[in-house]
Order: C-alpha cells, then sequence, then structure tokens
C-alpha cells in the first residue's frame, strides 16, 4: 500500500530516562506495510542503524502522490540484510492526514 514511499522518522520522545532527544530527520522509504499486525519496514537511507534508538518513539511522515500522512511508534527492531538498513517500526493508533491536523492547531 505505502511501498516504495519517502519517509521521514523524528524522534519525539524518549523512553529512557537517560537517552538525549535526538531532533535529526531521519530518511528512510517504505519497504513493506503489514497492515494486519501494523509494522512499517523501513529502509533507512543513513548508514548508521545505531543513530535510531529502540528506546523512544518517533513520528513516522510518509509522502504519498497525494498527501502527507504520519503516524506514531516505536522502533522494535533494526538490522541490515541485502536490502540494505531496515527498520522494523510498530505504530500506535493508525494513521492521521498532516494536512489537516496543522490546520486545527496541532
Amino acid at each position: 500500500m505505502y511501498e516504495g514511499n519517502p519517509v521521514d522518522l523524528r524522534m519525539v520522545k524518549t523512553i529512557s530516562a537517560d537517552a538525549v532527544l535526538d531532533e535529526a530527520i531521519h530518511r528512510a522509504r517504505v519497504f513493506r506495510y503489514d497492515m494486519e499486525e501494523d509494522y512499517i519496514y523501513l529502509e533507512l537511507r543513513e548508514k548508521d542503524l545505531t543513530a535510531i534508538s529502540l528506546d523512544a518513539k518517533y513520528r513516522c511522515y510518509i509522502a504519498t502522490k497525494n498527501e502527507l500522512l504520519y503516524c506514531t511508534g516505536v522502533v522494535k527492531e533494526r538490522f541490515q540484510s541485502e536490502d540494505g538498513n531496515m527498520l522494523v517500526f510498530r505504530i500506535e493508533n493508525g494513521f492521521y492526514n498532516a494536512v489537516e491536523t496543522r490546520g486545527n492547531g496541532f
């Protein structure tokens, strides 16, 4: 459904008490979307997988041809494969339209 679309991944909250909030925007693309399990498999465009924390909440922005969507969740796994640097992102509470939300003072 969203396969191949570009993604911006931004940390919004740290889970660990001693973690530092990363303000960087991490670029990726949707490799696969598992609608039943609410997981997005992302191919990270960066070389450093450790830049992505497993102890943080992220907002994942997905740009489609018609809209900019976002969801919030956590990175459950990060690993290297023959397809590249991969992230397994678990979605919490579904997708929202970023343009509509901005108009509501978000």
